[in-house]
C-alpha cells in the first residue's frame, strides 16, 4: 500500500510544506547538503550529530553524546527526511536528495504523504489503530472526540464465521470466544491503551496538518467534555489517498484483493473493496475467493471467507458448488444453513473448523504458546474426554492436525487412544542402530547417550527415544536436521518436511553418518546424533540405553548458558539468587542438585514404556 496524492493543489501543497515535521525534515536535510559521514549502524556520528541539534535547535541529552540514535527528537526529524525523500543514506556516507529543491505541488505532495503515511504504518506494517482513527475522521459528518475516536481502536468489528465450535466443549463460539478460551484475544484493547493509542495518533495527524484541534464541548448529555478534532482539505486528500487510491483495482485478482484487504480492520476492508465487487456478480466474486482460499493458510482464509460470508444472498450458486466438498467445504454448508437451506451433513466438519480455527489464531502467536494454550484448556477438562477431543481432531482431515495433537500431547500427556506408536516388529538381522547423542554446549560435566534403536523408527519415534533416553520433559517443538533437509511435526508454519514419512535408515545411511536434533526453539537445546555403528542381530534388546553421563539441565533454563549460570549460582550459597532458583527447581538444598547423576536402569525404565 503506497498511497499517491489523489489531489495535487498550490493550496495542499503549501499546507504541506508548513507542517512541522516537513518543515524539521527540510531543515536537516539542507544542514546535511551535498555529504555528512555515517556511522556503521547508519546515523550520524556523534559530533555530526551535535552539530544537527544545535541546527535544528534540540537539547542535547546530559553527558557525552555515544550515539545519534540516543537523541529521540533527531532521530525522529532523521526518519521524517528519510521518508519525505530529502536525504538520501548511502553506506558510510548520506546527501541531501534533488527534490529538496523541487518545489512543485506534484513533488512538495508526495514527499509529505510518503511521510505521513508512515505514521500509519504504511506501506510496510498498515497500524489497525492509526488508520482506523483516520478512516472515523473522514466518515464523519462532523468533529469527533478522542472518547469516540478510542471506542472506534477499541472495538473492532468481530471477524466471520461465527460458526466455530469448542473442542473441549462441542459448543458453538464466535472466534473471539475461542480466543478468549485459550488465553489469546488481540481484538480487545486495553481501554487505556486504546486511548493512548488514538491521543497518540491525533497528536501525529495534528503535526502533519491532516487534524486540526476544536475547542472541547461542556460535558454533559450532548458532549463528552473531551477535545474534538476533525479533518482538514489535506487530511481529506490523505484519506482518499489512502482508501481509496490503494484500494485494489477492479481487474485485480482474489491473492492482491486479500493482500491488501487483511491488513486493514474489517470496515476499513469493505470500503476498499467496493471496486472490486462492484465489477464482479455476487456469485462470481465469491467463487473467485474460494478458490483462492482453499489453498491459502487458515489466518488468510478466516479473512477471505469473512469477507466472502458478507457478500450477501446472491451468491447462493457459488456456496452450493462448494457444498459437497470435504473439509474446506464446512464454510459452505454452515453459510448455506444459515440461509435456510438444507445441506449435507459433515460429521468432521466441527473438528475441522476447530483445527482451522486454532492454526489460524496460531498465526499471531509464536509456534510453542497455541499448544500450551490449547493444552492449559484441555488439561482442565476430564482426560478421557480430551483424548476423545485430540481424536475428533487427528480425524477431521484437517492438515494442521497432525502438529496441534502432537504438540498438544506434548504438553499435556494426553494422546489419542491410537497415537501410541509401537516398535515395527520382525525387523530383519542388523537393522539395529547404535547411537551416540550428545549434548551441545554442555560441560562439567558433558551430557551424552549411547543407545541401540531399530533402524526402521521413522524420525518422530526417534523424537521420542530421544525425550526419554536424554530426559527432557516434551513440551517443546523439535526439529531433525539432516545435510537433506529439516523435518519436524507436520502442519507448522516452519516448513519442516514430516517426520513421520522418514526413517531413521534413510537419514544416517552408514556408520559416521550424523544429524543434528534441536529441541525447545527458545533455549536451543542442539544434540549431535551419530551413527556409531550398525549392531549384529540381537546383541542387546532392541530399544535400550546402553550408557550415558551428566544429568539433563532442567527444562526451560534458559539454554546452555542459562544452564552453566544456573550450576554456579547454585554452587555458591551466598548467590543473591541462590535460594529463588532453589524455590523453582523444588528443592530444599543444592546438595540435591547433582549435575553429573546419571542412571542407566532409570532410563531403560523410562524407554520401556514406549512399546
Amino acid at each position: 500500500m503506497i498511497p499517491q496524492p489523489s489531489a495535487v493543489t498550490p493550496e495542499l501543497a503549501e499546507a504541506a510544506l508548513n507542517c512541522v515535521p516537513l518543515i524539521r525534515a527540510r531543515k536537516l536535510a539542507e544542514w546535511i547538503g551535498a555529504s555528512r559521514q555515517l556511522t556503521g549502524s547508519g546515523v550520524l556520528k556523534p559530533a555530526l550529530a551535535i552539530e544537527a541539534c544545535q541546527a535544528l535547535g534540540i537539547e542535547l541529552p546530559p553527558g557525552r553524546l555515544r550515539t545519534a540514535l540516543d537523541v529521540d527528537e533527531l532521530m525522529q526529524d532523521w526518519e521524517v527526511a528519510c521518508y519525505a525523500g530529502y536525504i538520501i543514506p548511502n553506506g558510510s556516507r548520506v546527501r541531501a536528495a534533488a527534490r529538496l529543491t523541487d518545489m512543485s505541488p506534484q513533488t512538495v505532495l508526495r514527499s509529505w504523504l510518503r511521510a505521513a503515511s508512515a505514521e500509519l504504518g504504511l506501506p510496510d506494517e498498515p497500524c489497525a489503530g492509526c488508520l482506523t482513527v483516520l478512516h472515523e475522521l473522514s466518515q464523519a459528518d462532523g468533529p469527533l472526540d478522542l472518547a469516540r475516536l478510542a471506542e472506534a481502536v477499541r472495538s473492532p468489528e468481530p471477524p466471520e464465521p461465527e460458526d466455530v465450535p469448542c473442542p473441549g466443549c462441542g459448543e458453538i463460539h464466535d472466534p473471539q470466544d475461542l480466543a478468549a478460551m485459550i488465553g489469546y484475544d488481540e481484538e480487545d484493547e486495553d481501554p487505556d491503551d486504546s486511548w493512548g493509542h488514538a491521543e497518540d495518533t491525533v497528536v501525529s495527524l495534528v503535526s502533519y496538518g491532516v487534524v486540526t484541534a476544536l475547542a472541547s464541548v461542556p460535558a454533559g448529555p450532548d458532549g463528552s467534555g473531551e477535545p474534538r478534532v476533525r479533518l482538514t482539505p489535506l487530511g481529506r486528500m490523505l484519506a482518499e489517498s489512502v482508501f481509496v487510491g490503494c484500494a485494489p483495482p477492479a481487474e485485480a485478482d482474489a491473492a492482491t484483493l486479500m493482500g491488501v484487504l487483511g491488513a486493514v480492520p474489517q470496515k476499513i476492508a469493505e470500503r476498499m473493496a467496493a471496486p472490486w465487487l462492484t465489477a464482479r456478480s455476487p456469485a462470481s466474486a465469491v467463487t473467485e475467493l474460494l478458490s483462492w482460499a482453499e489453498s491459502a493458510d487458515p489466518a488468510q482464509r478466516l479473512i477471505a471467507m469473512a469477507f466472502a460470508m458478507g457478500v450477501g444472498p446472491e451468491a447462493a450458486p457459488a456456496w452450493r458448488e462448494w457444498a459437497d466438498r470435504p473439509g474446506f467445504g464446512a464454510y459452505a454448508r454452515i453459510w448455506l444453513s444459515e440461509q435456510g437451506e438444507e445441506v449435507p451433513e459433515h460429521p468432521g466438519d466441527q473438528a475441522w473448523l476447530t483445527v482451522e480455527a486454532l492454526s489460524a489464531a496460531s498465526a499471531a502467536i509464536s509456534p510453542e504458546a497455541m499448544p500450551l494454550m490449547l493444552g492449559a484448556t484441555l488439561g482442565n477438562a476430564d482426560a478421557s474426554e480430551a483424548a476423545q477431543a485430540l481424536t475428533l481432531m487427528s480425524g477431521s482431515g484437517h492438515p494442521d492436525a497432525p502438529w496441534f495433537v502432537e504438540s498438544v500431547a506434548a504438553v499435556t500427556g494426553i494422546r489419542p487412544p491410537a497415537a501410541r506408536w509401537a516398535l515395527p516388529a520382525g525387523l530383519p538381522s542388523g537393522d539395529v542402530y547404535q547411537l551416540k547423542i550428545t549434548l551441545r554446549g554442555v560441560s562439567k560435566p558433558p551430557v551424552w547417550r549411547r543407545a541401540a534403536v531399530p533402524a526402521g523408527l521413522t524420525l518422530d519415534q526417534l523424537h521420542d527415544v530421544i525425550q526419554e533416553v536424554m530426559g527432557w520433559e516434551d513440551g517443546h517443538l523439535h526439529v531433525f536436521s539432516t545435510p537433506r533437509r529439516d523435518y519436524g511435526t507436520p502442519g507448522s508454519d516452519l516448513g519442516f518436511a514430516d517426520e513421520r514419512k522418514v526413517t531413521l535408515a534413510e537419514v544416517l545411511i552408514k556408520p559416521g553418518a550424523a544429524m543434528r536434533y534441536t529441541y525447545d526453539f527458545g533455549d536451543d537445546w542442539e544434540h549431535d546424533i551419530l551413527l556409531e555403528k550398525i549392531l549384529p542381530p540381537d546383541p542387546v534388546a532392541r530399544l535400550s540405553c546402553l550408557a550415558g553421563k551428566g544429568a539433563c539441565p532442567p527444562e526451560d533454563c534458559g539454554g546452555t548458558w542459562g544452564y552453566d549460570s544456573l550450576k554456579e549460582v547454585l554452587a555458591d550459597p551466598d548467590h543473591e539468587q541462590h535460594e529463588e532458583l532453589l524455590d523453582w527447581l523444588g528443592l530444599d538444598s543444592a546438595a540435591e542438585f547433582d549435575p553429573a547423576r546419571f542412571r542407566l536402569d532409570e532410563v531403560n525404565a523410562r524407554l520401556s514404556q514406549l512399546a
